[in-house]
C-alpha cells in the first residue's frame, strides 16, 4: 500500500511537474506573443509610413510613383504566368493579354466611328461649299437687281421730271397768248 502511495505521489509529483513546466512555458509564450504582436504591429506601421516626408521642400506632396519601393526586375521570383504591371504591382499575362485584345478592339471601334464621322464631315463641308456658293449667286442675282432697280428709278424720275419740264412749258406757252 505504501508502494502504491509512493507510486500515487511520484505520479502526482511528476503531474504537477508537468503542469507546472506547461505554466511557465505558456507564461514564457505569452511573454513572448507580446513581443511578437509589438514587433508585427512595428512593421505594419513601418508598411504604412512613407518612404520620404509627406511634404517636400516646395510645400507640394511627392508623388505616388516615388513612394513605390524600387520595383524586382528578376522573373524567377515572379510565379509563372505573372509580370510586373504599371504601379510595379503584379499581373498575370493571360488577364493583360485579354485586356490588350479588347483594348484593341475598342480602338479599331472609335477608328470606325472616327472614319464615319469624318466622312459625314466631308460630305458636310461639301454640302456647306455648294450653300456658300447658291449664297453668293444669290447675291449676285440681287445685287444686278437692285442696280436695274435704282437704273429704273433714276429714268423714271428723270422721265417724270422732263414731264414736268413739258408740261410747266405748256403752261407757260398758253398763259402768255392772252
Amino acid at each position: 500500500m505504501e508502494r502504491q502511495q509512493a507510486s500515487s505521489a511520484t505520479d502526482v509529483s511528476d503531474a504537477d511537474k508537468t503542469l507546472e513546466k506547461q505554466q511557465e512555458s505558456s507564461t514564457d509564450d505569452k511573454q513572448q506573443e507580446p513581443n511578437t504582436f509589438s514587433t508585427l504591429s512595428e512593421k505594419r506601421k513601418a508598411l504604412f509610413e512613407p518612404l520620404e516626408p509627406a511634404i517636400n521642400i516646395n510645400g507640394k506632396r511627392p508623388s505616388a510613383e516615388s513612394l513605390l519601393p524600387p520595383p524586382d526586375f528578376e522573373s524567377a521570383s515572379y510565379p509563372r504566368g505573372w509580370l510586373i504591371g504599371k504601379k510595379r504591382k503584379l499581373v498575370n499575362v493571360d488577364v493583360v493579354e485579354s485586356m490588350r485584345r479588347i483594348a484593341v478592339q475598342e480602338m479599331n471601334r472609335k477608328d470606325r466611328e472616327i472614319d464615319g464621322l469624318n466622312e459625314q464631315l466631308e460630305e458636310d463641308a461639301r454640302c456647306l461649299e455648294h450653300l456658300q456658293l447658291q449664297l453668293l449667286e444669290e447675291r449676285s442675282k440681287r445685287a444686278d437687281v437692285e442696280r436695274q432697280n435704282t437704273m429704273l428709278q433714276n429714268q423714271i424720275t428723270m422721265l417724270m421730271d422732263m414731264l414736268h419740264e413739258n408740261e410747266a412749258g405748256e403752261d407757260e406757252g398758253i398763259n402768255p397768248a392772252p
